[in-house]
């Protein structure tokens, strides 16, 4: 469907959505990529010497559990079993050797993050707009891929920070 017409079709619940299995079965994968977003954070945080740009991070972290956790609801929600991240291998995402030169964290681990955060948000985008699911789940989907933008916005200040350190 056309993203100009979908507020015209959907108004009142009008138009053809997926059914809720399918719907949870297109959720699974992007919750997956979720978990291994927030593993990735996690990992680099574990990493990070006590300090202001930790704290940045760490900032960061409450919003993202709430996103998994309202991703995983809606999956259950739909009939389907949310990923849980308990068999995951964390550090999904191949994060590059610290330089802990002059003792600052890696530039290179928030620009991991950054590319991370850019592919996860398309993905959700992608989902919005390739596919009909029902208006909470798209509410939800948007306001993942929002937060996500937020979350790039936060790290490429901490990234311009960094570089003048």
């Amino acid at each position: 469907m056309f993203p100009s017409l979908r507020p015209i079709l959907n108004k009142g619940g009008a138009g053809r959505y997926i059914s809720r299995a399918h719907s949870a079965e297109r959720l699974q994968p992007i919750a997956e990529r979720h978990i291994d977003l927030m593993y990735a954070y996690e990992a680099i945080l574990d990493g990070l010497p006590a300090g202001l740009p930790k704290e940045r991070l760490e900032a960061l972290m409450p919003y993202l559990r709430t996103e998994i956790a309202k991703m995983s609801e809606t999956i259950l929600s739909l009939g389907g079993t949310p990923p849980s991240g308990v068999r995951r291998v964390p550090g999904g995402l191949d994060l590059p050797e610290a330089d802990s030169a002059a003792g600052r964290p890696a530039l290179d681990h928030v620009d991991a993050l950054l590319d991370a955060e850019r592919d996860f948000g398309g993905a959700i985008r992608n989902e919005v707009d390739a596919v009909h699911h029902q208006e909470r789940t798209r509410a939800i989907l948007t306001h993942n891929a929002e937060a996500s933008d937020a979350r790039r916005g936060a790290l490429r200040d901490l990234a311009a920070d960094l570089q003048t350190a």
